[in-house]
């Protein structure tokens, strides 16, 4: 054997060593997201008995590895038990008729009458200050033609990476509608960003008032809260408002999962956004409680001409909302004293397109 030819059999060696890898790699990291999706999604009860069974079928599939001779038996062999495992998980849809959390009790929609638009199961809970809550589920309307400005809340609930947006929509005389992009859950059921990644949620729009969707994070779970104007031309912040009302009746229609990664409450709000709108992606979407930070270096926020560290500092509306917990004027209370978020006069008179779908 010539010195070429060994060097060829070596090489041919290391690349069959190297697919193998590759190939074990692949079917440990899908064996343990199908032990996953036994877990989140299988049919009995999630906890015990989905355990019990997600561990019964990682034993038979290693059973089945070790009892197969040869690569080939033993991929086909580990492919039949990861497909018992994927095909009834495709085939889990999302459903309406759980028996939900007060929270995510009822679905929204909106009907448009002209320049009307008028909300259905509009969320406004009341809270007090020991924390009593009040189900309340409105009808509101507002008016196309007083859409003047977007304000984000940027709830930092689980610290410097992770935040939850919230978007509010001022309509001038009809008030703040505010928008938040929730995990739908069932009563006894908690978040869980590892079922997130599964079929575990459904995934809800819930508008409602400030008074309710920002409250219950500044006054009532005390999570530290940020409040940043949005510099957005009229006619994008009315295709903004359309596509987050279309996706609502969308919803109210045929529901759909929630995803940690790709439908979560900031990559839901992204991937609405027809492609030629959307903002380029950057990691700090996912780690979202840079969120506000991103936005400053794309001069997407108002500033007030403040850096950005001074910016984020009266941002943080806590203290001013724990004082106006009662105050009927919530809203207005909490963007006092903010150059950046000087109310606007005037309305856009831009309208909404009439092929949106108002049901």
């Amino acid at each position: 054997m010539t010195e070429r030819e060994k060097r060829g059999g070596v090489w041919c060696r290391i690349g069959r060593a190297i697919a193998w890898t590759l190939w074990a790699l692949f079917c440990l990291a899908a064996t343990v997201w199908a032990y996953g999706a036994i877990y989140f999604d299988g049919p009995l009860s999630r906890g015990a008995g989905n355990m019990v069974l997600g561990i019964l079928w990682v034993v038979v599939t290693v059973v089945v590895l070790f009892c197969i001779k040869g690569v080939s038996r033993r991929s086909l062999g580990w492919g039949a038990c990861f497909l018992v495992v994927l095909l009834p998980w495709l085939a889990v849809r999302p459903r309406q008729d759980r028996d939900w959390q007060v929270n995510w009790a009822r679905t929204g929609w909106v009907e448009r009458n002209g320049d009307a638009l008028t909300f259905h199961n509009f969320r406004n809970f009341d809270y007090t200050s020991g924390c009593e809550v009040t189900e309340r589920w409105e009808t509101r309307t507002v008016h196309l033609s007083n859409l003047r400005s977007l304000d984000v809340f940027l709830d930092k609930f689980g610290g410097e990476l992770i935040a939850h947006p919230i978007v509010s929509f001022d309509f001038g005389p009809d008030g703040f509608v505010a928008l938040s992009v929730e995990t739908r859950r069932e009563k006894g059921e908690a978040y869980s960003e590892f079922g997130g990644l599964y079929k575990m949620f459904e995934l809800q729009y819930v508008f409602g008032d400030e008074r309710d969707l920002v409250r219950v994070r500044t006054n009532v779970r005390k999570e530290p809260v940020y409040l940043y104007r949005v510099k957005i031309p009229p006619e994008r912040l009315h295709q903004r408002f359309h596509d987050c009302v279309k996706v609502l009746n969308e919803l109210h229609d045929r529901p759909r999962f929630y995803n940690v990664l790709t439908a979560n409450c900031t990559t839901s709000l992204r991937a609405q956004t027809p492609k030629g709108r959307r903002m380029p992606f950057d990691s700090r979407m996912l780690a979202n409680g840079k969120l506000d930070e991103l936005a400053y270096e794309w001069g997407s926020i108002e500033t007030g001409g403040l850096p950005f560290p001074k910016l984020q500092e009266q941002a943080r509306i806590n203290e001013l909302a724990q004082v106006a917990h009662a105050d009927p004027a919530f809203s207005t209370r909490i963007r006092e004293g903010r150059a950046d978020l000087t109310l606007l006069k005037g309305t856009t008179n831009v309208g909404l397109s009439d092929t949106v779908r108002f049901p």
